[in-house]
């Protein structure tokens, strides 16, 4: 079993998520942004795979991206957006793959389209 967090400002996609992943026999771990993801990788916890919005109050996905390579750099990473009125979703997409993300997923995305992304992003060595 994977040990997964996700990071996301909207209860409904992590409720969404956790269910979703927790059903493919997941452990399931959520923060509501940046900044509560970082306190508990501080604490010490761990992750087989992060899953993060890049659209977020507080700490945006970017910064956790760049944050969570800091101290995790080989910490698998899923960037998923919907974008926002200021934000093109693409562009935060492209810009998490440059910093590392090994799968981006554009919300809304199908249920299979996040399970292939997480089980590929598990399968890396």
């Amino acid at each position: 079993m994977s040990r997964i967090l996700i990071v996301d400002d909207t209860p409904l996609m992590r409720d969404a998520l956790h269910d979703v992943l927790g059903m493919a026999g997941h452990e399931v771990v959520m923060a509501e942004n940046g900044a509560r993801a970082l306190e508990r990788i501080d604490e010490g916890e761990t992750f087989d795979l992060i899953i993060t919005d890049i659209i977020m109050p507080e700490m945006d996905g970017i910064q956790t991206i760049i944050e969570v390579r800091s101290r995790l750099p080989k910490t698998r990473i899923i960037a998923i957006s919907g974008g926002s009125a200021r934000l093109d979703k693409g562009r935060g997409l492209d810009t998490a793959e440059r910093l590392g993300a090994v799968a981006v997923l554009e919300k809304p995305f199908e249920v299979d389209a996040l399970l292939d992304a997480v089980n590929a992003a598990l399968e890396m060595a």
